[in-house]
Order: C-alpha cells, then structure tokens, then sequence
C-alpha cells in the first residue's frame, strides 16, 4: 500500500510539472509575440532623434540652445548647493543623486 501512495503521489508531482511547464511556454510565447509587435510598432511610427533635428527651423533650435543653456546654469547650481550639503554631512551617492534629482526638478 505504501509503494502504491508514493507512486501516485510521484505521478502527481511529475503531472503538475508537466502542465505547469506547458502552460509556462505558451505564456512565454504570447508575451514574446506582444512585445515584438509593440518593439514593431513603436519604431515604425516615432522618427530618430536625429530624423527629427534635421527638420527643425533656425529659430526652434536657437530656442532648444537658451533651454539647454538654461539647464547647464540650473545643474551647476544644483551641483554648488550639493557640495554646500556635503560639507555639513555625509551623502550617499544614491543621496547626491536624489537631491540633484529634486533639485533640478524644482520649479525657480
């Protein structure tokens, strides 16, 4: 009787696992098919950023150059101000990051 029980109970298992597996592959698929489609789709439709630089007028990228000055100027002050933190107490690099993060995301 004993052999018996742990003979269906192996049969279980190995059942299980067989279906689980199956079951595991056909998901693997389905999301592998999802995501070439969406990889196809979002290639297809969104330019290069270089596609898109070429198109631009003069005076779109004189603006482009002030907000790229604009954003050098504001991360040199978030970097002065981090290194006035630094001095009253220690920071991670995670801390740095974070406080660059939310500094260059404050509205001047």
């Amino acid at each position: 009787m004993r052999g018996l029980g742990r003979l269906l109970a192996v049969a279980g298992v190995v059942g299980l696992a067989t279906i689980g597996s199956i079951s595991a592959q056909a998901g693997s698929l389905a999301a592998s098919a999802a995501t070439d489609a969406y990889a196809q789709a979002t290639t297809e439709k969104k330019p290069t950023v270089a596609t898109r630089v070429k198109t631009w007028t003069r005076a779109k990228l004189d603006a482009a150059k002030k907000r790229w000055a604009a954003d050098k100027a504001k991360f040199e002050d978030c970097q002065q101000q981090l290194l006035e933190q630094r001095k009253t107490k220690r920071m991670s690099i995670y801390k740095q990051g974070d406080f660059l993060e939310h500094c260059m995301n404050k509205k001047p």
